[in-house]
């Protein structure tokens, strides 16, 4: 079921609830009053009838009489007087015949007073209390204009009412279509995006209202669905162009091994060099492979240790300066925090010291002197740590894109890599809840600072 159609059935649904419950308060209102005036009317005359019949007695010849030339009397009005036991003493208007059972007499008789309805009559009983024993009065008669009135009230009220569900159910319908509109374009616009007009984006309005709101979600989705296939396509061409080159080397020396009868010398050499490059691919796969297993969804099973940054620090420190002898990193430590428990994070010991150790020896090798100072800042809420080096900057077309898997720049193309590092970084500070950024200028470090919450 569409929601339109759905908007609809709920909003008559609801409007006829509401008038239903209030034709039905009317109904019962106007029913009430009608039948309780019409006994009152009937009390009265039964009453009438029993004072001068028991109380003055009157000839009952006079009373019938009487009965026959007033000018009030009810449609069809019957009055019946029954003695203590239960012989009818007066009778009016014959040519009605009204059939009282014995347990009626003997209810009136001990209720004092009883109103009921038999057939199409309205009938009240009334009790009299005499010396002799007790008298029952019955006085019945027809409401023909009360019932008539009710009767076409209650077509009137059902009329209407279907004419108003009838016209709520279009309005609902046609409202629910309006308001459905900028629904339907964004439909239309959706289905139009992909897969070829991926940059298009849905119009937004002024209005602030859920469509709005709702559309600039959607933008934002795509902005991100845009990024995650311009990534994706990076990331095959980049995988591609890394796997090609060391494929070809090593088929290329294979080949020229297979020409001629070569001495074991040059076997040797060549196995060497097939060797190195089978180490190269199985280091990369062992990169993509770190870089993929890396999500948010892990943060759960993996940051569960008590992690003390000083310790990282210095343990990075000796396996950066143990790379290469030209490498030199030097630690500062910030203000240290009174608790030894001020010096810890929560997160997993492995992956900090592979991001730390990454930046560091990423700040070593494009040093001009192939140095780089950490530096640590202990505060109340964030750890901070700035790795920073001297050297050539980061060009300012670069900066956006250096956390991207195997991005490499013109100046970083130089240096053996596969451009893996910064986002394997990226994706550990992240899982930790924190953040990474860098700043890069002419005559100034280049710093990379990792915040991590406490």
């Amino acid at each position: 079921m569409t929601i339109r159609n759905r908007l609809t059935i709920r909003f008559t649904g609801l409007v006829s609830s509401i008038l239903l419950l209030a034709f039905v308060s009317i109904y019962a209102f106007c029913w009430y009053f009608i039948s309780s005036d019409f006994y009152r009317r009937l009390d009265r005359k039964a009453n009438t009838i029993g004072d001068m019949l028991i109380r003055h007695r009157l000839n009952t010849d006079l009373i019938q009489q009487l009965t026959r030339i007033r000018k009030d009397q009810l449609p069809n009005q019957k009055i019946i007087a029954f003695d203590q036991r239960d012989s009818i003493i007066l009778s009016t208007n014959e040519s009605i015949t009204l059939t009282l059972p014995q347990s009626v007499l003997s209810n009136i008789r001990q209720t004092r007073e009883k109103e009921f309805r038999q057939d199409k009559y309205y009938v009240v009983g009334a009790r009299f209390m005499t010396a002799s024993g007790q008298f029952v009065v019955i006085a019945s008669a027809e409401n023909k204009y009360g019932d008539e009135f009710l009767r076409r009230l209650f077509w009137s009220l059902t009329g209407l009412f279907c004419l108003i569900v009838a016209i709520t159910a279009f309005s609902g319908w046609f409202f629910a279509n309006d308001a459905l509109r900028p629904v339907q374009a964004m439909d239309r616009t959706l289905n139009a995006i992909f897969p070829k007009n991926r940059d298009e984006r849905l119009p937004l309005y002024h209005d602030n209202d859920e469509i709005s709101r709702l559309s600039q979600t959607i933008n934002q989705l795509l902005d991100r669905v845009n990024e995650s296939f311009r990534l994706q396509r990076m990331f095959v061409a980049n995988v591609s162009h890394e796997l090609k080159n060391p494929l070809t080397l090593i088929s290329s020396q294979l080949e020229v091994s297979l020409l001629n009868e070569r001495g074991p010398e040059a076997y040797r050499q060549t196995i060497r060099s097939v060797l190195q490059d089978v180490t190269e691919l199985a280091s990369l796969t062992h990169e993509l492979l770190r870089l993929s297993q890396l999500n948010q969804n892990d943060a759960v099973s993996l940051l569960t240790d008590q992690v003390r940054i000083d310790e990282i620090v210095w343990d990075v420190r000796a396996q950066v300066n143990a790379i290469n002898p030209h490498y030199k990193v030097t630690v500062q430590l910030g203000t240290l925090p009174e608790e030894p428990d001020q010096l810890s994070v929560q997160g997993n010991k492995t992956l900090l010291e592979t991001a730390l150790k990454n930046l560091t020896e990423n700040a070593c090798k494009f040093s001009d002197d192939g140095k780089a100072r950490v530096e640590v800042d202990f505060q109340e809420a964030v750890v901070t740590i700035r790795i920073q080096n001297q050297g050539n900057p980061i060009p300012t077309a670069d900066l956006p894109y250096i956390f991207e898997p195997f991005y490499r720049s013109r100046k970083t193309a130089e240096v053996r890599g596969y451009g893996i590092g910064l986002s394997l970084v990226e994706r550990i500070v992240r899982l930790h809840r924190g953040r990474v950024q860098v700043s890069s200028s002419v005559g100034q470090p280049t710093v990379f600072s990792i915040m991590l919450p406490r």
